[in-house]
């Protein structure tokens, strides 16, 4: 029989629902069988032991399974397929009967998945699937976005720094660009103050575990074509190079440039009504992480490349009345033409060698 399975996964728990999905209608015996699933797997756990579970149940059946896309989709996905079974993931901003349903529950969510997961199976095209990496890209992709939590976490351990040293008055022989330095480290350590001297115990741990997981990355991608190529085109540093090498694994699955740009949700939303075609946001799909790295490494970009497409657009924009970050956005979405251009050609971007070094030094630079 063919299943339509619709999968809601939480950390601890899931709950699935199951529809008939083959021609015809249902037989009795499918019916009997479809409830037994329901009642069985409303409420399973989130575990290997409840997958094992569920794929012997389903063992004689054709069964396609659907999840929304979560952090625990990924392991959910990989746990299923090692038992042999159809899964799907789904963007989650495709799924509006979901997103926008005012009955959230559970059991609701499934129901709604299976009905997602028919009609696909029927020539419907409501959502779009995500690609799903090995675990072994995963871990890569996770390093790098430690590393960028880090970072975060750092930036404001340097502004709560400042704002202490404002608020009471403490004063330091000079205004210090990086207040982290080991001369400003050492004034401030003088002071004796406790919550001066906790804050800055935590920024200097963060930062020796930034640097560690950054040079653990190089390493890990040092040989890597498609990292290597990224690297080359100024204002990407190593992190963003690693980072976008890992969401993207294989540039062939994209057929043109638009698909390419799309799937980081950097490109406008398409709302057309009559004569009326309004401007709108960007679809904010795939990676928030890139596109904020992205944004980065197009502003690296545009302060260091005078001669760049990148730049000329962005300037272009602004020149034009845009909003600098609008305009930020537009350069971003370039920045990733350039990226496909590079990749597709398997040629390095051409560029001075100094000029790529001072870019890639503005990128990586710790913001304070």
């Amino acid at each position: 029989m063919k299943t339509a399975i619709g999968m809601d996964v939480h950390a601890k728990f899931c709950s699935a629902y199951a529809v008939y999905a083959g021609m015809g209608e249902t037989r009795e015996r499918h019916e009997k069988f479809l409830d037994s699933f329901n009642k069985e797997f409303w409420k399973f756990p989130a575990d290997g032991d409840g997958m094992k579970k569920m794929a012997a149940f389903l063992s004689k059946h054709e069964c396609h399974v659907l999840i929304e896309n979560s952090t625990k989709s990924h392991e959910i996905y990989w746990m299923l397929k090692g038992l042999g079974m159809n899964v799907t993931v789904a963007q989650a901003v495709d799924l509006y009967r979901i997103t926008r349903s005012v009955k959230k529950t559970d059991r609701n969510d499934s129901i709604e998945l299976a009905a997602y997961m028919r009609r696909r199976l029927n020539g419907e095209n409501e959502f779009a699937a995500c690609f799903i990496p090995s675990p072994e890209w995963m871990t890569k992709r996770e390093m790098c976005r430690g590393v960028y939590n880090e970072r975060i976490y750092l930036k404001e351990a340097r502004q709560r720094i400042r704002a202490h040293l404002l608020l009471h008055g403490i004063s330091l022989s000079k205004e210090y660009d990086d207040i982290l330095s080991v001369k400003a480290v050492r004034e401030m350590q003088e002071h004796k103050d406790p919550y001066l001297l906790m804050q800055i115990k935590f920024a200097l741990d963060a930062k020796s575990r930034v640097r560690f997981v950054e040079k653990a990355i190089a390493q890990m991608f040092s040989g890597n074509r498609m990292y290597e190529l990224i690297l080359s085109i100024p204002g990407v540093g190593i992190v963003p190079a690693a980072y976008l090498t890992s969401l993207i694994v294989d540039i062939g699955r994209f057929g043109k440039v638009t698909q390419f740009t799309a799937s980081f949700g950097v490109v406008p939303g398409k709302r057309d009504s009559a004569d009326h075609s309004p401007d709108c946001p960007t679809t904010h799909r795939g990676d928030e992480v890139a596109r904020v790295m992205l944004k980065r490494c197009a502003f690296s970009h545009i302060q260091n490349v005078e001669d760049s497409v990148v730049t000329e657009m962005y300037r272009r924009l602004v020149k034009r009345g845009k909003v600098k970050n609008e305009a930020l956005t537009a350069a971003s979405r370039k920045l990733l033409t350039v990226i496909w251009s590079v990749l597709k050609k398997n040629a390095p971007y051409t560029v001075d060698p100094e000029l790529l070094k001072r870019a890639r030094e503005t990128e990586d630079a710790e913001e304070d």
